[in-house]
């Protein structure tokens, strides 16, 4: 039976740990999954799975640059989930949220969930959902009243990435910034919480739907360890 099909019936059963089941999968394991494969349904995006995607896309760039994997953490997820809802909800992108100065940096956002790190990076992003080449065009749909993304030589509607394609392509743009991939490849990094949320009213206007994402970086204090 397909894990994720059980996920919904049972509505996120959780572990002993409280941690989706996801997570526990290996990269390669979650990436051969037909769930990951499934297209995003930009009007009703499945969050949850698209959170778990960058994830396991994270860790799969890690593996194959040789170093050790990246451990879930709540309190790094849930700053990050804040984050990204919050360049949302008030259309900003930055990593200094001014509509709430208790959470106004990222020390602070993870600093609100945990006392647990002593080493903290953040990564954020913001990418098209749209998979298109570089260069494309626009119209206005006059029927459905929608704008569509198209090849400016052969009329090709371009839909939207899979969870699996999006997160990587996310990742793949990281990994070509020098600071971004410094933060997603530090061997001192032990644990992660990755989150994405999109535009709203997609395909309502011009500009191509887009995701603001997160990636938030720990390491623990060694008490914090010990403890844990």
């Amino acid at each position: 039976m397909n894990w994720w099909m059980v996920f919904h019936v049972c509505q996120w059963v959780f572990t002993i740990n409280n941690l989706p089941e996801g997570y526990l999968l290996s990269d390669q394991t979650f990436f051969a999954q037909s769930i990951s494969q499934q297209t995003i349904d930009l009007e009703k995006p499945d969050t949850l799975l698209l959170d778990i995607a960058l994830f396991q896309a994270t860790n799969e760039a890690r593996r194959q640059a040789g170093l050790t994997l990246l451990q879930y953490d709540l309190a790094l997820y849930q700053a990050a989930q804040k984050h990204a809802q919050s360049m949302i909800a008030y259309n900003y992108y930055g990593h200094e949220n001014f509509h709430s100065l208790s959470e106004l940096t990222p020390m602070k956002r993870i600093d609100n969930q945990t006392k647990q790190f002593w080493r903290i990076a953040e990564n954020i992003g913001q990418y098209q959902t749209i998979d298109t080449p570089e260069w494309f065009c626009v119209r206005l749909n006059k029927r459905t009243h929608q704008y569509e993304y198209l090849d400016s030589q052969t009329r090709q509607i371009f839909q939207p990435h899979t969870y699996a394609g999006y997160a990587r392509y996310a990742v793949t743009q990281w990994l070509n910034s020098p600071h971004h991939r410094a933060n997603l490849l530090n061997p001192l990094f032990t644990h992660v919480g990755c989150a994405g949320r999109l535009s709203t009213n997609p395909f309502r206007e011009r500009k191509a739907p887009f995701g603001r994402l997160v990636q938030n970086f720990g390491t623990k204090r060694l008490f914090a360890q010990a403890d844990h």
